[in-house]
């Protein structure tokens, strides 16, 4: 998504959250304070006498700390009293105001990198790691291109494209983040750049311009290869309207398209081959496979690549009154059939194929069944009345297995795995396997209830709960590494319940709710939003509640928690455990609530790539910035460059251990890396030493 730089009185999500707040600062002369003063000045002006105490207090605390910061000595800071006692509120634990100045921990590393001049209406691309910006802007009257804030070659005009969206300008970049691709026009030819470096260049146009058609470029999933789908056409007569496609800088043979829409070349897992069907410009009726730019000596369609990126696999149509369908490897023919569509997994060298029987014998009964390796799967034959009755074909992450829901005549319907026929239902969905790919998991429903199976457990009556991480699977949850699985349950008329590993487990203390699962990135632990009666909301690690949580509601959704990538931490985004009528927030970090300055919501919170400091981002008070902090003390404060609830990487762990974020100043777009203080760690938050984090 491109941006436009443009200067904001504050992000709409965070006014609207602080517009409700009442908070007492403790600076005088904060905006922060002034803004809750008015408020409450407000407030009690309207009769109400909760405001008017918080009120007096306000302003008993402002003039204790104005004599405190009198008897204080120039360039030390006032003295506020005792450290703040764990899970109590004194003053020191009361919410502070972030808007003055701060220096970062000593040892900690800020380093600011100039990415590229603020010039009105400049657009900028932001890379999905590394926080790499390419940034376009004018160079008098030429268009100008930066990359991390050094310019490149001047054109008449940057045309762009992305293989995902040729109709919009993207710089494109590479899956790692380190590359990036562009096209600009000078004249009347396209140089194609990649890297900051011209890679080719053309006078292939479309009818004499280049437009979003002219450069569709994309990287191979490897980042290691580059491609460029170019349409052209010197007229509408017959071979002169055509796709080009490139391969790290190399022409295939082009193919015929009569309205510039592109080729689809299929891409081999590893990223280094490619494959795609060519039709030749001059006669629509002869057609080629291309695979790696040249003619394969056979026909073949719907090209598929096997998991290991060895072999491809196609199939090819005889027409005629006896015709069929013929499925191959490498050209060489392993099946033959009324209708074949191949089904390839993404591991190993299984291919699963989908087969028709409807001519000859089988014209007034038609069947369809499954083959491995060419080879009829028994017991998948099924008559194709109305209709396929066998989709969802679906493999197991390390390709051994496989599974498909087939409807009967009846249009009940089951799950068929590895040769077995499960239990049917009137509906199922989402089938999918847990990450070693030794359970098979799936939603249910009959008679009147919804289910959940989980290997060969049925859940009780479970109604499989949506969110964001869920969405894939139907609101099942599937851990990223080993067997877990599970659910929270809903509309169900029960007790509140999590389905987990094919047991029912209920929501501790009395919970009347649940929500956001998650499991840690070893997949050995799991956590989710439990809620009770009034409106309080705890975290649940493991089936056990914490008791010092306090969860708002809604704030930042499922993303509120987050495990540290060695799945040795967890943290979320708090209220005090025993709150006491004044507005703060926190961290609790492995059980532990820590105060920290009052803030409505964290934009960020996360752990760094080696699991040894957190750090999170929340807004300035009364500015349109936002300000980082590490292992709870502020390292960095930068003015907004993008909505920071946003999901695009203006925010990225390097794993190094460094964080790298994007912000801007009044004249300048920059990258912002901060590499940690050794003296601080998530160790140091928990009450221990910095040195005893270091071995984890």
């Amino acid at each position: 998504m491109s941006h436009a730089f443009a200067r904001r009185t504050c992000a709409l999500a965070v006014c609207a959250l602080v517009s409700t707040m009442l908070v007492p600062a403790v600076s005088a002369q904060s905006g922060w304070s002034k803004f809750k003063q008015r408020v409450l000045e407000q407030a009690c002006k309207g009769g109400d006498q909760n405001s008017c105490q918080q009120l007096a207090k306000m302003k008993q605390g402002q003039q204790g700390q104005q004599s405190q910061q009198q008897q204080s000595q120039p360039g030390q800071p006032a003295q506020t009293g005792a450290a703040p006692q764990q899970y109590s509120e004194p003053a020191a634990a009361s919410p502070q105001d972030n808007s003055g100045p701060f220096k970062p921990p000593a040892g900690t590393k800020v380093e600011e990198v100039v990415l590229a001049p603020l010039q009105t209406n400049a657009k900028f691309f932001i890379s999905p790691h590394g926080a790499h910006v390419a940034t376009l802007e004018n160079s008098g009257s030429r268009a100008v291109l930066y990359y991390d804030g050094v310019p490149g070659p001047k054109f008449d005009e940057i045309l762009g494209g992305n293989a995902g969206d040729p109709n919009v300008f993207h710089v494109a970049f590479s899956p790692d983040g380190k590359r990036y691709g562009y096209c600009g026009r000078s004249g009347s030819e396209m140089a194609v750049m990649i890297d900051g470096k011209e890679l080719l260049r053309t006078s292939e146009s479309w009818q004499g311009r280049f437009d979003a058609r002219s450069c569709e470029i994309g990287f191979t999933s490897n980042s290691e290869h580059v491609y460029l789908i170019s349409a052209a056409s010197r007229s509408s007569s017959l071979g002169q309207t055509f796709t080009r496609f490139f391969f790290d800088g190399k022409p295939a043979p082009p193919s015929y398209n009569p309205n510039g829409n592109s080729v689809a070349p299929v891409f081999s897992p590893d990223g280094n081959h490619y494959a795609f069907i060519a039709t030749d410009p001059a006669d629509q009726h002869r057609w080629a496979l291309i695979i790696d730019g040249k003619a394969a000596p056979y026909l073949g369609g719907s090209p598929q690549w096997s998991g290991d990126s060895q072999h491809l696999y196609t199939t090819i149509e005889h027409q005629g009154p006896a015709g069929y369908m013929e499925a191959m490897i490498d050209g060489r023919p392993f099946i033959k059939a009324d209708r074949v569509v191949l089904h390839v997994p993404p591991a190993g060298t299984m291919v699963v194929a989908e087969i028709y029987a409807f001519r000859g014998a089988n014209a007034s009964r038609p069947l369809e069944f499954l083959a491995i390796g060419g080879k009829k799967i028994p017991g998948t034959e099924i008559v194709t009345q109305g209709g396929p009755r066998i989709d969802q074909i679906v493999f197991s992450p390390d390709g051994k297995h496989v599974a498909a829901r087939f409807t009967t005549a009846q249009n009940s319907e089951y799950v068929f795995l590895d040769g077995k026929r499960g239990q049917e239902y009137q509906t199922l969905d989402h089938i999918a396997f847990t990450a070693d790919s030794s359970r098979i998991v799936y939603t249910a429903f009959t008679n009147g209830k919804p289910y959940v199976v989980i290997g060969d457990q049925e859940s009780d009556p479970c109604f499989a709960a949506s969110g964001v991480a869920a969405s894939q699977y139907g609101g099942l949850m599937i851990a990223p590494v080993g067997s877990h699985a599970g659910t929270v349950c809903g509309l169900t008329g029960g007790a509140p319940a999590l389905y987990m590993d094919g047991k029912m487990l209920r929501v501790p203390d009395g919970g009347d709710g649940a929500s956001d699962l998650f499991f840690s990135p070893d997949g050995q632990h799991y956590a989710y939003r439990a809620h009770y009666r009034g409106g309080g909301n705890r975290l649940v690690v493991d089936g056990t509640t914490q008791k010092n949580s306090n969860l708002p509601q809604g704030a930042m959704g499922g993303m509120q928690f987050v495990f540290s990538p060695d799945s040795q931490h967890i943290a979320v985004y708090s209220q005090p455990p025993n709150p006491n009528g004044q507005y703060a927030s926190g961290v609790l970090l492995d059980g532990k609530y820590v105060p920290s300055v009052a803030t409505p919501m964290f934009f960020r919170l996360e752990f760094t790539a080696d699991s040894k400091h957190i750090a999170w981002a929340q807004p300035v008070p009364s500015q349109h910035a936002f300000r980082v902090y590490m292992d709870g003390k502020p390292v960095a404060e930068a003015e907004t460059a993008i909505d920071p609830n946003s999901r695009e990487a203006w925010w990225d762990m390097a794993p190094d251990g460094s964080l790298s974020f994007i912000g801007q100043d009044d004249n300048n777009l920059k990258r912002i890396t901060i590499t940690p203080s050794p003296g601080i760690n998530v160790a140091t938050l928990l009450g221990g030493s910095a040195a005893g984090n270091q071995g984890n």
